[in-house]
């Protein structure tokens, strides 16, 4: 077949703008890079993945429950709805649908909570570490599961020396107002501005001024000390005055700057430790001023400490 006019060829179609990029090597070609990589594609594999299916507690897996609970990491705990509802006072309060109960901790912490719904479980609490331990505390105090909630304060007393600020807080939101007493010298030797973050507003002003009265021992003392040092200071005949490392005066000094920094250090216990072992350097001081000195000072704070309350106790709303 023949055409009555010549044909032309078409001419070739013109480059894109992203060829042309590429081709001078633009800078902004680079940075419209394919983002398609592999962590892409991770997380798109995550959005759209089918859900992974639940599995099921070996340990609480009863065929006639009546009550499913689903943890946080989708593990399936099978309950009976009598022992739920004897035991505990306010799970069955959570969200129910058919019930089905979603809660929001994990499998490790419910396994060990739930066995404080059924009597033939001997828990022992105190093989955890503090992290969980803490963490079934807390799920026993929301879901008010009433043996757990007493034994897990129980054994968090055992962590009062290294986890005092996290049990000073785990006391307040719970109103744990017996604990938050007993840890009156973690309150005393934190400082004000961590303390206003723990305590409530109303709280936090009554322990100002239960911390008002223990500042004010100190300054006391610290000024007894200093009166009675320059006394000393003055009149070198004294025998310590070759060996000032036995000075009383000087020890106390350092006693009262570690109680500034630690008013703790002024609670009978660890009174009476710090002045054995005061009572300790003096005899192998022969001065006399400074033994004298040192019982005036001990008598002096025995009576300002006699008079001062122990414990912070408080009512927490």
């Amino acid at each position: 077949m023949s055409f009555p006019f010549a044909l032309e060829p078409l001419p070739p179609p013109r480059p894109t703008s992203f060829e042309i990029m590429k081709e001078l090597n633009d800078s902004r070609f680079k940075e419209f890079s394919d983002k398609r990589n592999a962590e892409s594609a991770e997380v798109l594999y995550a959005q759209f993945a089918p859900p992974t299916p639940p599995r099921t507690s070996t340990r609480f897996n009863a065929q006639d429950a009546e009550i499913t609970v689903i943890s946080s990491d989708n593990v399936l705990f099978r309950l009976h709805k009598m022992n739920v509802q004897v035991t505990s006072g306010g799970l069955l309060q959570s969200k129910v649908d058919n019930d089905f109960l979603t809660l929001t901790e994990p499998a490790d912490v419910l396994e060990i909570l739930f066995e404080f719904l059924y009597p033939d479980y001997e828990t022992d609490l105190e093989r955890l570490e503090f992290t969980a331990l803490l963490s079934v505390a807390e799920a026993a105090e929301k879901y008010g599961v009433f043996y757990a909630m007493s034994h897990c304060t129980f054994c968090l007393r055992k962590h009062t020396l290294f986890h005092s600020v996290e049990l000073l807080r785990f006391a307040v939101r719970y109103r744990k107002e017996k604990m938050l007493a007993e840890l009156t010298p973690t309150l005393l030797d934190i400082e004000l501005d961590q303390v206003i973050t723990i305590l409530p507003p109303t709280a936090f002003g009554e322990f100002c001024l239960f911390r008002d009265r223990w500042v004010k021992v100190l300054l006391k003392c610290f000024a007894l000390v200093i009166e009675t040092s320059i006394e000393h200071d003055q009149n070198k005949s004294y025998p310590c005055s070759r060996e000032p490392q036995t000075q009383i005066t000087r020890r106390l000094k350092c006693f009262l700057d570690d109680a500034i920094a630690k008013p703790s250090s002024l609670f009978p216990e660890q009174l009476d430790r710090t002045f054995l072992q005061l009572e300790a350097i003096l005899v192998g001081n022969g001065c006399t001023w400074c033994k004298d000195a040192f019982v005036t000072f001990k008598d002096c704070v025995l009576d300002q400490v006699k008079e001062l309350p122990q414990t912070f106790a408080v009512e927490l709303y």
